[in-house]
């Protein structure tokens, strides 16, 4: 059984990288999935000894190379010319916690707002910059230099990747949001549901009614901001009776599957990782994401069982596993507030998943847990090392 942490490096810095590895070992762990590119943060750091918080706009924890075009990764201004990601593999070189890149694709406000022209396009025709397109060239160049670029530096056992699909919504709280129309997961989604030329294109290729799928978008959003169409009404339910934009988001499915074959081939010989379920495993759909379709590009899927309980984090597994049985399935936990608050539970929840066949979890955060909940750490892997 294998166990890993997520981690930000200035957590590692700051500590000291074989303090951290020293920790580890007490815990049970020998893998950490590394930040290298990541979204804006402001992180609460509660056991951290030079800071309480650490705050980023998008950035790269490494410096990057050539050819990535019109996009590229931006490093942090606190790191300056230093590449934080060289100096934690070396220090990791020779120990027992192997290192993996744990990076963010297409969530990214800071180029968005620097090429808007490559972001989420609405159905009003906004730019949505917390959230780069995967159908614009620009992004697909991007996000396979960003992976061949890590793969390159030998320094990872696994390259493991979070929002390379269709990022929509509100961006999950990237700046100060003012909603005060009540749009649900419908609305949300709708909302944030690219229009882009690209995105626009390709669905006209694939034969759909792209006009009247707009049309019918705008619609629906203004009918439930003003009350003519249930917040809550399901996805799915609406989609079937709309085939207009059920064909334009299935049409993204296509696109996304081929860009995962060349990130595949990105990544050479390292293990590529796909994170699914941050926001529900039934969901992943609505992100342009065929679970059966990229298994064929990934090695795994790491599932997000950030539940409360043995019962719905062990749910979490097997709902991914009738999506897409030929792949094997690691599982993520967050064991701390607001999902767990007591270390009891986080036992049952580590115990519930070992039983029910995955090989591999990972725990969020360890610059963002408290000690006590990286004590509930080493008492929940414990009988399973």
């Amino acid at each position: 059984m294998q166990f890993a942490l997520w981690a930000y490096a200035w957590d590692l810095l700051d500590e000291g990288v074989s303090d951290v590895v020293a920790r580890l070992q007490e815990l049970g762990i020998t893998e950490l999935n590394l930040a290298t590119n990541y979204h804006h943060v402001q992180a609460f750091a509660p056991h951290n000894p030079e800071r309480r918080t650490f705050f980023a706009e998008a950035s790269s924890y490494f410096q990057p190379g050539e050819g990535y075009g019109t996009l590229e990764p931006i490093p942090n201004e606190t790191m300056g010319d230093a590449d934080w990601v060289d100096e934690i593999a070396a220090e990791l070189a020779g120990t027992a916690v192997s290192l993996n890149s744990w990076t963010v694709g297409v969530h990214n406000s800071r180029l968005g707002m620097r090429h808007p022209e490559t972001t989420i396009e609405n159905a009003f025709g906004d730019d949505l910059v917390f959230g780069l397109c995967p159908s614009n060239p620009a992004v697909q160049t991007y996000l396979r230099t960003l992976v061949a670029d890590l793969a390159d530096r030998n320094q990872f056992e696994r390259i493991e990747l979070e929002t390379f699909d269709y990022f929509y919504g509100t961006g999950f709280g990237w700046h100060h949001e003012k909603f005060h129309a009540r749009l649900g997961t419908l609305g949300e989604f709708l909302f944030g549901l690219c229009f882009c030329p690209d995105c626009r294109g390709h669905a006209a290729d694939q034969g759909v009614d792209v006009d009247r799928a707009r049309s019918v978008v705008r619609e629906t959003v203004d009918g439930i901001v003003a009350g003519d169409v249930p917040h809550d009404a399901a996805v799915g339910a609406w989609l079937r009776a709309h085939p207009a934009v059920s064909g334009y988001v299935d049409a993204r499915e296509e696109t996304l599957s081929a860009l995962y074959r060349d990130l595949d081939r990105a990544a050479g010989s390292a293990s590529l990782g796909s994170y699914v379920g941050l926001l529900s495993v039934g969901q992943t759909w609505m992100q342009g994401v065929d679970l059966h379709a990229l298994a064929d590009s990934v090695d795994y899927y790491t599932v997000a069982a950030y539940e409360s309980s043995r019962e719905a984090a062990v749910d979490c597994l097997h709902e991914a596993d009738a999506l897409t049985p030929e792949i094997p399935l690691h599982a993520g936990v967050l064991p701390a507030h607001p999902v767990v608050e007591d270390g009891d539970t986080l036992a049952a929840i580590v115990d519930g998943l070992v039983d029910a066949g995955t090989p591999r979890i990972s725990f969020y955060n360890y610059g963002l847990l408290p000690e006590r909940n990286l004590d509930w750490i080493a008492d929940a892997t414990e009988p399973h090392r």
